[in-house]
């Protein structure tokens, strides 16, 4: 019954639903209801007691201080094997050398000397004695287990979210941080088998064997959730990061939207936009089969086209990317009108459907194109936004200036 009653109450209160999720507001309505039920007087009719106790119920859910304050949450992960880059923030995410963060948290008095140079010594590959049970060793292990063998720590801060949703929401933000950094190389897919967060698991193999006629057995492996990190040469990171800060603006500006509420953003339309593409992409890119990863890059084209299908796509890549729709997309190849609407009904909307006839196809190639096509227009849709910082329709991004 105090179940229902919550979800009465978080059903009357939409805007609960992007900062604290069903299952915490349960948590909190049953820790207020319980003395508010005790103190009731049993000698009044029911109708009174019940509207006095809802009463009470509603101030004190709303006076109350539920911790909804700031807060920020630490990822360890994988990022670029060149070290000594400095910390990299787009919006409320910073990506730091897990020293330099240990260094920054010092600093801060989060941490004691103490534990700051075993930190720094583990690190370093020493061994460390136990500590004696306290609240600074708790703290240390959880670093320790947060950051793993991650050489980064990907820090996201919130405000104004709660429990669940806050962390949930940080983590997506770490995520499309990352997606971001990997838009910079020709196959995001690929970048990203370099870029993990200590959060999603650690390293491993992925080992598979067969046999056939002969005695011998054959097989494969390969590593997944590696924490390498991608690789880069001399000082190539700062000039590369220079040369898409455009990617940043707008990736700032869709991360703030997903952490804040809609309303509180100029452009919630726009962002909204993004913020869905920008996760189809990243599923896309995090995804092992070809066909469902056609789904979900054509999915982001979709979000970026506002769901006007193959031909809304169509236009949006003819607009974004400069070609015509007839253009051939490479030398006796298809047109890039036949080649989209071949991913969205073949690679889309005939598999969502249950009714492909192309299922156990190899998909590989028509992966490849939808990645590249899907990686072109966010970019160059980036770009449009930043160039148009009024225009919240994502519409206008197909429409010629």
């Amino acid at each position: 019954m105090i179940a229902d009653l919550a979800n009465g109450l978080y059903a009357k209160k939409p805007m609960l639903s992007n900062s604290i999720s069903a299952k915490d507001w349960l948590s909190l309505v049953t820790r207020v209801v319980g003395p508010i039920l005790a103190a009731i007087d049993l000698e009044n009719p029911i109708q009174m007691a019940a509207n006095k106790a809802l009463a009470e119920l509603n101030k004190e859910l709303d006076d109350t201080d539920w911790n909804f304050h700031k807060r920020t949450f630490l990822f360890g992960c994988s990022f670029i094997q060149r070290h000594e880059i400095p910390p990299f923030t787009v919006g409320p995410v910073t990506i730091r050398r897990r020293e330099t963060w240990l260094d920054h948290f010092l600093e801060q008095g989060r941490i004691t000397p103490v534990t700051h140079r075993r930190l720094k010594a583990r690190w370093s590959g020493k061994k460390l004695r136990p500590r004696k049970r306290s609240p600074e060793r708790f703290a240390e292990e959880d670093i320790i287990e947060a950051v793993g063998e991650a050489p980064f720590i990907c820090s996201v801060e919130t405000d104004g979210l709660f429990g669940e949703v806050a962390k949930e929401k940080a983590l997506l933000a770490a995520r499309l941080t990352l997606l971001g950094v990997a838009l910079m190389w020709a196959s995001p897919r690929k970048a990203l088998e370099d870029i993990n967060l200590v959060y999603d698991g650690p390293p491993y193999r992925q080992v598979y064997n067969f046999y056939q006629e002969r005695s011998d057995m054959l097989g494969g492996s390969r590593w997944v959730n590696s924490l390498y990190g991608i690789s880069l040469f001399k000082e190539a990171w700062e000039p590369l990061i220079a040369k898409h800060s455009d990617w940043w603006t707008i990736l700032s500006e869709t991360i703030r939207f997903l952490l804040g509420h809609p309303d509180r953003t100029s452009r919630p339309k726009l962002m909204n936009s993004f913020a869905h593409a920008l996760i189809w992409f990243h599923e896309a890119c995090r995804e092992p089969m070809p066909i469902i990863a056609i789904t979900k890059f054509m999915s982001c084209l979709d979000a970026l086209a506002c769901g006007r299908m193959a031909s809304g796509i169509t236009a949006l890549v003819s607009r974004q990317i400069g070609v015509e729709p007839d253009a051939p997309i490479r030398e006796d190849g298809p047109s890039f009108k036949k080649a989209i609407d071949d991913l969205y009904s073949q690679g889309r909307s005939r598999l969502l459907h249950g009714n492909s006839d192309r299922l156990g196809h190899d998909w590989e190639d028509q992966r490849g194109l939808a990645e590249t096509l899907a990686r072109l227009c966010l970019i160059a849709c980036f770009h449009w936004a930043v160039e148009h910082p009024t225009c919240s329709d994502p519409r206008q991004m197909a429409l010629p200036d």
